[in-house]
Parts: structure tokens; sequence; C-alpha cells
């Protein structure tokens, strides 16, 4: 059953930053904010920022996909929905072991493309011996010595080798293969076993970045499980740091050179953990119309795909606002762990780009903006709705100085409208008619944070609805549209005209319809 939660809409984006703190370069200004309050932007917003809110999302995203390998599942029944209803503070971290959710993205992935036979997560919950209440993982499980760098942030576990005896397990053997595939250029299949030294410099960098940004950092460590060290390659060269997406999930690994000083340490968990963030976002909000466009990057010799150059713009708000509160560091800080960097560190442009012969792009801001300029000013036409607010977002935690922007990046100031847009696809939603709601569906409501995920069982689609689409799709009990947009009208707390009450129902229409969960039938 669907019932109308809401009397009102939420805004669509976070309020602006007032940003105060400026830095001279190369004869423009440059607005890099207060790092409070740009902290506050990228830690908050409740789509993107505010990890409680993602790990929400993440939890009903388990639940409901745990339930359905369940239904499919002949052989592992019982032990996947006894997983789904584990407590939230078992499941999470359970699901944040590397193999556990490796295993459960791949067949989520095989039901939606139709080709699931049996639940790899089913086949591994039945060899691993241990019982599944305790929310450690069997990766963390296997290690010779438990190592929890910050436990009173979450239960991220450091890689200090894998137990003799455990060697020969089907989950060992499974998570040298994501391991290996993550080493490019490299013939070792597992991380360097961390000694004690390692695991506190891991902590002081950890304390450092919490000491600087005390929400953001808290924020982004939450997204983290595995932490290992390698010495291998990357395309570009010796190994410093990287984050697993499918391959190797909620793992980051580094260089054992990034533990050096407790600077270096601190921004490379701000970069990979942020990595991390923004892949536990994707599973539940769409950036992007596809991943066809690719984008120029004058530091590097290949383009980069349109996904890729959200992530990195990402990645380049976050370092900003990390150099801005290494400026204005506080004596206890430095006193503690030394000064900053005089000078910002940032990877060469590959030998041969455009950027390396002619000496530009070489710091994160400069970087930034081109890569701000690509999302929403060329003519690439991939983001979305959320993929906009995102990038905005992103610039609400930056204050560009006047002289600061030489391309035409819009400014982000305070909160924008609710208002739904109108595309080509909305006016095709005809008048004749009326709309109903697809079966059989799946329905979990996130009453908090003003949410629906409705799953269609027979695709294992996931879809998101904001309280606009919830409403919208509630109403679609058989009314005609003219019925349907006056009811959502009223339903709608402050005033709204009919004109704008028509034209968000249709937009949230065409959304629905265009992802089998409404079709319109004829009366």
């Amino acid at each position: 059953m669907v019932r109308r939660l809401y009397g009102g809409l939420p805004p669509c984006a976070s309020g602006g930053a007032s940003l105060t703190l400026h830095e001279q370069k190369e004869g423009f200004v440059v607005g890099i904010g207060s790092p409070r309050t740009a902290e506050d932007v990228l830690a908050r917003d409740s789509l993107f920022g505010d990890s409680t809110a993602i790990a929400t999302r993440n939890l009903a995203r388990y639940r409901v996909g745990l339930s359905l390998l369940g239904v499919r599942s002949a052989r592992h029944s019982d032990a996947l929905h006894a997983l789904s209803a584990e407590p939230a503070e078992g499941l999470l971290p359970l699901l944040g072991d590397p193999v556990l959710r490796n295993a459960f993205e791949d067949d989520v992935a095989r039901l939606e493309n139709g080709v699931f036979t049996e639940s790899s997560l089913g086949d591994i919950l039945a060899a691993w011996p241990a019982p599944a209440t305790d929310g450690i993982g069997p990766c963390e499980s296997m290690m010779k010595v438990p190592a929890r760098p910050w436990p009173n942030v979450s239960a991220s576990w450091v890689w200090t080798g894998l137990e003799s005896s455990q060697s020969g397990q089907p989950v060992a053997r499974r998570v040298r293969v994501l391991c290996r595939n993550s080493f490019e250029g490299s013939d070792r299949d597992e991380p360097l076993e961390a000694t004690p030294e390692m695991v506190h410099a891991l902590q002081e960098g950890a304390n450092l970045l919490t000491a600087l940004l005390p929400e953001l950092g808290v924020s982004v460590l939450q997204h983290v499980s595995l932490i290992g060290f390698s010495d291998g390659e990357s395309p570009d060269g010796p190994l410093q740091s990287l984050s697993g997406g499918d391959p190797l999930p909620s793992a980051l690994l580094m260089s054992p050179s990034r533990l050096s000083d407790p600077w270096k340490t601190a921004e490379t968990l701000l970069h990979e953990a942020a990595h991390l963030k923004l892949f536990d976002v994707l599973r539940s909000c769409s950036l992007v119309q596809d991943g066809s466009a690719r984008v120029a990057i004058p530091w590097r010799m290949t383009s980069w795909t349109f996904i890729r150059v959200l992530v990195a713009l990402h990645f380049y708000a976050h370092l900003t606002v990390f150099q801005a509160a290494a400026r204005g560091a506080s004596a206890e800080v430095i006193a503690r762990y030394g000064p900053p960097p005089t000078a910002e560190e940032i990877d060469e442009p590959t030998p041969g780009s455009q950027a390396a012969a002619a000496g530009t792009y070489r710091t994160g801001f400069e970087r930034l903006v081109y890569l701000a300029e690509q999302a929403l000013c060329a003519d690439h036409g991939q983001l979305t709705k959320e993929g906009r607010r995102f990038v905005h977002w992103l610039l609400d935690s930056i204050e560009w100085g006047e002289q600061s922007v030489r391309s035409p990046v819009p400014a982000v100031t305070g909160a924008r409208s609710a208002e739904v847009a109108t595309t080509a696809s909305d006016r095709a939603v005809v008048t004749g008619g009326v709309f109903v709601r697809s079966e059989p569906t799946i329905l979990w409501e996130l009453p908090e944070l003003r949410q629906l995920l409705v799953v269609r069982p027979d695709t294992a689609g996931f879809h998101w609805l904001d309280a606009h689409a919830w409403v919208v799709y509630a109403l679609c009990d058989g009314v005609p549209l003219a019925t349907l947009a006056e009811r959502y009208r009223l339903a709608v707390d402050g005033p709204l005209s009919e004109d704008t009450a028509l034209r968000q129902a249709r937009a949230c229409l065409s959304l629905l319809i265009g992802a089998g969960l409404v079709s319109q039938v004829d009366e």
C-alpha cells in the first residue's frame, strides 16, 4: 500500500556558502572558502554529503536486494533472507567486506541483466564457517592481527596478512583475485602486511584529517572498510593510492610512502575515502544520462568518460577545502603534526600532454575550474537533474572571486527552487486515459529522507523517488491527468498554481512511465 506521507516538498539543493579566505594565484583572486562553512556544505547535503543518509539508502538497497536474491536462489534462500534481516549495525559492516560486497553487486547486476542462475554471495556465506552476527566480515576475520585504526568512527580495518590456516579458504582465494586485479603491472596477489608502525602512522593521518575537518573527515572515513598497502604500478607510474569500485569494493590501497608524513597521509585518506563515499552515493543516484560522452583532459593523453569527470571534480573540491583548512591549521595542530606543506602536492601532467607542454593545470584549483566548465558549460548533454545539482553542490563549497573565473561557470548562491523542470518527454504525457501503478513492486519507505524506493522484481530495477515523484506515484490509482494534478496541488504545502501543478505532475509522470513504474491506460 502506498500512502501520502508529506504535505510539503523538500528543496532541491543545499544552501550556498559564504566564503571568505582568498589566495592570490597568477594575477587573479581565487575564493577558496572558509573551511568550516565549506565543510558544512560538503558533509551535510542530504543526497551527496550526509553519510548517515547515504548509509540509510544503502541499507534499504541491501535489504531489498538480499530479499530478491533469496527469492531467486534455490540453494541459499534461507541464508540470504537471514542476512537481509540482520540489524543495521551488523549488516552494514558485513556488506562492507570486499568479498561479500563484490559478490552482492555481481549478483544484483546479473539479476538486472536477466542472467542470474544462483547466488555467488550465497555460495560464500555457505563456505564461511563464522556466524554472520558479529559485524565482522570474512576477510577481516582472517587477518593475522586485528587492527581497526579509527574504531570510534567506523568499522574500518587494516590488512595485516592472512592467517596461514585460512589461506586456502574460498574467501581468501577470492579476495586475492580481487586484489590482484587491482595491482596493475605487479605480480602481487595481496596487499603488504601492515606493521604496527604502519597502523600507527595511518591513525595519525586520520587524526590529523579529523582535527582539520571534524565533520568531513569523519564522514568520508565511514565509507572505508579495508585499508591496504601496496607497492604496485598504475598507468601513470608507481602506485600512490587507489580506491576500489566494483572490482575491490569499500577498499583503499596506498603506497607505504604515503605514511612518511601525516599531512600526506591525511590528504591520501581524504582523496580515496571521498571516492568511496561517491561510489556509495552512485548506488542510489544517477548523475549522467549515459556513459558515451568522452571529455578531453589537457593534463592527460587520453580522454575521460563523463562520469570520471564528475568523480575528479568531486575530489578536487574536497582537496581545495582540505588545503584551505591546512593553511589555517591551529598552533596545536602544527605542534603535534608539524607544519603543513608549503607547496601543493599534485600529480604531474602526463608527459606529452597539452598541459605538460604549456606548463598549465598544475594545481587542483585549475583542474577543478576546467572540470566544472566541462560539466556545466560544454555541450555534452550528459547531466541528469541530480547531476546538475551535484555539480552546483560542489561549487557551493567554493566562492569564485570576481576575477577568478575566466570561463562562464555559473555562480551558485542560496537554495534553489524545488520546481520540477519540464522536458520534451514531459509533453508526451497525453491528457487521455488514466494512470495506474505497475505491479508487482516492492516498496521501501525512507520517510526521514523523503524518499521512496520502488523495486520491480521482474527486472531488479531500483528506482529512488523524491517527494515530488512519491506523491505523484501514490496518486496513480486509476485517475486522469487533470484529477491527479489537482490532487497533487492540494498535497503541496503553500500556494501552487494549477498550471505549475500540472507541469510538475507531468514531469514526474514522464519519469515514472519511463521507469516502467506507471502506465497510462484507457478509461
